[in-house]
């Protein structure tokens, strides 16, 4: 009896025909997801930038709203969609960094996988067409061998997130002819990738120019991306006004965003293609494969086009903002991108010569994986360091444990206090009333607001003064060291020292009430009432300009708040 010839469909998913590649392909799949997965949980950390958004989520979901200080609407995180993310888990009781680190890392796994099945795709299609198949997953594989891609799968942000939503964004568009459904699906992909970084919009506007460009038909395949982007964005703008008064996140007044520092930002990326030449060596290599190959498909150029034009706008971007002083942190989202068009730039080499793509693949690769860093543990170039290499578990694991005791120490009193970038995690554990970032101002509005003096590390630019966190905030503490605040507190209030879970902090401005309330509970703090009493006894001796100095110190640290007539009266009497 004569065989029935198999279908199309059989004969489809049947090429790859030989199974050496097929194998090849399967192995190198199993090894950039085991690769990845493992590589991200044996770096898992979590950075102080993300306590941030956990203290948003955590009084989200105590309802307080979405505010670091409560009655504060300072929008101080610039990832919605990850912030309500963190909620979602502290509301199901997971603990903020075991529910990001595990988020993180499943969106990593996510994208390799997905990566893989771009290539798998487009191999069955080769092989149909009789053009032969890509063995290799690239993309993949220089994913999983991306070291700074290892590190920022966790740390807390949303970076894994987002750079899922660029890739699965670009599969989308990529994968097939852009019919208004694909556009409108697309459009929606990026919307979420908008809500996650508002640094998406940027990827948004490439996708909707592409869909003009490729969509058939051209006119409606563009309406329907708009519309669903319009959609997601008009409602999420209209509440950002009416809940911040502000369609621009805070912390891009803090990280004065709006002005370009290309120096800067050139610096940073020059020093990310420094490790990962491979991927700006994407760039040539397609442009010679679409010019010196036979005429490209145009499913090959459209692919090629896309990629390219997302990664290059997205690091014009970058370049423009001044990069970041985390290495490699904002690039690490478009990564994908670039190793896409490197890998189909030698799919066009492997129509013709497979070997000689092969090797290049496998060269590809180990350049990724063996480039060594142009930063060394705390080496720091241009204000740019590499964040995971300082990571101490050691100092986190004593910050949480503090964090912990400031909450028990300040449990219902109205305690304010400052802290640097490396004390939010004492800020969103203490759940101390009111926080105010002194060393950035990502979540004050009057300080992100203020003035740039002068260029320094990005995102740490702008310091909060002793007139602003005493005169106007009152704050009572300024939590661990003092070093990021942008003046020296002798120059401003009378040093005075607590020490309370397991470390000193400075007094900023003296409440007797509060004071009282702490030593109560066995906090100890300095007698400032003991020295003041002691002063007044021997200012007599002192010259006028030494006293007149020590109470404008002391006015703003204690009477400006305190009624202490008998006190002070000594001094008003010497000085008037």
């Amino acid at each position: 009896m004569p065989r029935r010839p198999r279908s199309t469909a059989a004969r489809t998913a049947a090429a790859p025909a030989d199974r050496a590649p097929l194998l090849l392909f399967a192995a190198a799949s199993a090894i950039a997801l085991w690769r990845g997965i493992a590589e991200a949980r044996a770096r898992a950390w979590t950075t102080d930038d993300a306590y941030i958004s956990f203290r948003y989520a955590d009084h989200l979901v105590r309802g307080q709203g979405l505010v670091f200080n409560a009655g504060e609407r300072v929008e101080g995180y610039s990832n919605f969609l990850w912030t309500l993310w963190c909620a979602l888990g502290l509301k199901l009781g997971v603990g903020a960094e075991t529910w990001t680190q595990a988020s993180g890392i499943v969106c990593y796994a996510a994208t390799i996988a997905l990566l893989c099945l771009l290539t798998w795709r487009r191999a069955r299609e080769d092989g149909a067409a009789g053009a032969g198949a890509w063995p290799l997953p690239l993309a993949a594989l220089g994913a999983a061998f991306h070291t700074d891609w290892n590190n920022f799968a966790t740390s807390g942000l949303e970076t894994s997130l987002f750079a899922l939503l660029a890739v699965v964004g670009y599969a989308v568009l990529a994968s097939g002819e852009c019919r208004p459904w694909r556009a409108a699906v697309a459009g929606f992909v990026f919307a979420l990738a908008t809500l996650t970084r508002l640094d998406g919009a940027l990827l948004a506007v490439v996708a909707l120019a592409y869909v003009t460009w490729a969509g058939r038909p051209r006119v409606g395949a563009t309406l329907a991306c708009a519309a669903v982007l319009a959609a997601v964005g008009v409602p999420y703008a209209l509440w950002k006004l009416s809940y911040y008064g502000d369609l621009l996140p805070n912390t891009y007044y803090a990280k004065s965003a709006g002005e370009a520092w290309y120096a800067q930002g050139l610096a940073y990326v020059a020093l990310y293609f420094r490790k990962y030449w491979v991927l700006a060596a994407a760039i040539p290599l397609a442009l010679a494969a679409a010019v010196l190959r036979p005429q490209p498909s145009d499913a090959w150029v459209r692919r090629t086009a896309l990629a390219l034009a997302l990664a290059l706008v997205y690091t014009w971007w970058v370049a423009r903002l001044g990069g970041d002083f985390m290495y490699a942190r904002l690039l690490v989202p478009v990564a994908a991108l670039y190793v896409i068009a490197l890998e189909l730039a030698l799919e066009r080499v492997a129509e013709r010569q497979p070997i000689v793509a092969l090797v290049a693949a496998v060269a590809a690769v180990a350049g990724i994986a063996f480039t060594p860093s142009p930063l060394y543990g705390p080496q720091e170039v241009r204000g740019i360091v590499n964040e995971w290499a300082l990571y101490d578990p050691g100092k986190m694991q004593l910050q949480r444990l503090q964090g912990q005791q400031l909450e028990r120490v300040f449990a219902n009193l109205p305690v304010r206090v400052a802290f640097s970038g490396s004390g939010a995690e004492l800020a969103y554990y203490s759940r101390a009333p009111v926080a105010i970032d002194a060393s950035a101002g990502l979540t004050d509005a009057y300080v992100a607001h203020l003035p740039l003096a002068h260029r320094g590390p990005v995102g740490h630019e702008k310091a909060a003064p002793f007139s602003y966190l005493i005169d106007r905030r009152r704050v009572h503490f300024y939590l661990g060291e003092q070093a990021a605040i942008a003046d020296s507190v002798d120059a401003y209030v009378p040093v005075v020292r607590a020490q309370f879970a397991g470390f000193g902090h400075t007094v900023l401005t003296w409440d007797p009430a509060l004071m009282d309330s702490l030593e109560s509970r066995g906090i100890y703090v300095q007698n400032f009432i003991g020295s003041l009493d002691e002063y007044a006894a021997r200012m007599g001796a002192l010259p006028d300009d030494v006293v007149r100095q020590r109470y404008d110190k002391l006015r703003r640290f204690y009477f400006v708040a305190v009624r202490d007539s008998a006190r002070e009266a000594p001094f008003l009497a010497r000085l008037h």
